[in-house]
């Protein structure tokens, strides 16, 4: 895994939030329930994402989360900005060597190097919107159909 599994549920819930209608709260066990994130986890993943200013929340029994951000022009590169992701990505080794550089490079460097290159610019332009649409035909194409009786798949 490439990220930490805390900002890949930031991204799930970034995502499902951002498909939601603008004035939508969101509760933690609707997010757990669609995202299939475990719930404790999930409520430390918002509460970080709030204070990182992606969130707001409101208390209470009608209260949950939603964007505090516009989805239509926020990159998935600021988001992985934010939680520290694209340094870590941009300095690893695909080979896992501590010590990997243009001039000490693992047998893979420059071919990882080329793909780090090609991701960022891909995440620049790739906005919460876009990936939220894509999220949307994910859990769509999840949702599992009734088969018909003696029909099987």
């Amino acid at each position: 895994m490439i990220y930490h599994r805390q900002t890949i549920y930031s991204l799930q819930a970034l995502g499902f939030l951002a498909i939601q209608p603008t004035y939508k709260f969101v509760n933690v066990r609707e997010l757990a329930h669609e995202l299939k994130i475990p719930r404790h986890f999930l409520g430390k993943v918002l509460t970080d994402l709030v204070k990182k200013g992606l969130l707001l929340s409101i208390k209470g029994p009608s209260g949950g989360f939603r964007l505090a951000v516009d989805a239509n022009s926020m990159s998935i590169n600021e988001i992985m900005t934010i939680f520290g992701e694209q340094d870590r990505f941009e300095n690893s080794c695909i080979m896992g060597q501590s010590r990997c550089n243009d001039n000490s490079p693992c047998p893979l460097h420059f071919l990882w190097q080329e793909f780090i290159e090609r991701a960022i610019s891909k995440t620049q332009v790739l906005t919460l919107a876009e990936y939220s649409q894509n999220m949307r035909n994910e859990l769509s194409n999840s949702v599992s159909k009734p088969t018909q009786p003696g029909v099987h798949s």
